[in-house]
């Protein structure tokens, strides 16, 4: 009787409609995009098209309290707005080949100024979100 390993069965999988989640034992799957909530995973990866405003919440603002989240722009333009408090916003331009490290706990959202692929590193639970002052209330996240 022969075993299998992990190796036999590993496979290429699609990151359009999939998210890599990463666990703190370093153990490492694919999951459906629609299960992002559901995970026991610490962080998860993903890439998705930006094509305009409504693909990148940019009514809403976003924080993550239980971690840092990267943004690697891989193809296109954004903007990165974030909330300093006391009212101050600082935003941070964003192009293809650049990747941006949204500090712990700080509200932030963003523009596209160009459409492109966005890769993010997210902690995969205990998002936050609220909605842009005077913002269209068609748009969700």
């Amino acid at each position: 009787m022969t075993r299998s390993s992990p190796a036999d069965t590993a496979q290429a999988f699609e990151l359009a409609g999939n998210l890599l989640a990463l666990r703190a034992d370093s153990a490492a799957r694919c999951i459906p995009f629609d299960q992002r909530g559901a995970t026991d995973a610490h962080w998860i990866v993903g890439v998705k098209p930006v094509s305009d405003d409504s693909a990148v919440h940019a009514d809403y603002w976003e924080r993550h309290p239980r971690g840092e989240e990267v943004l690697c722009l891989l193809e296109g333009q954004v903007e990165i707005t974030l909330s300093c408090g006391s009212g101050s916003e600082r935003t941070v331009p964003l192009h293809a080949g650049q990747a941006f490290i949204v500090p712990r706990g700080y509200w932030h959202r963003l523009h596209v100024r160009q459409a492109g692929r966005l890769m993010f590193i997210t902690p995969s639970q205990g998002s936050e979100h609220r909605r842009v002052a005077g913002a269209d209330t068609k748009v969700k996240p």
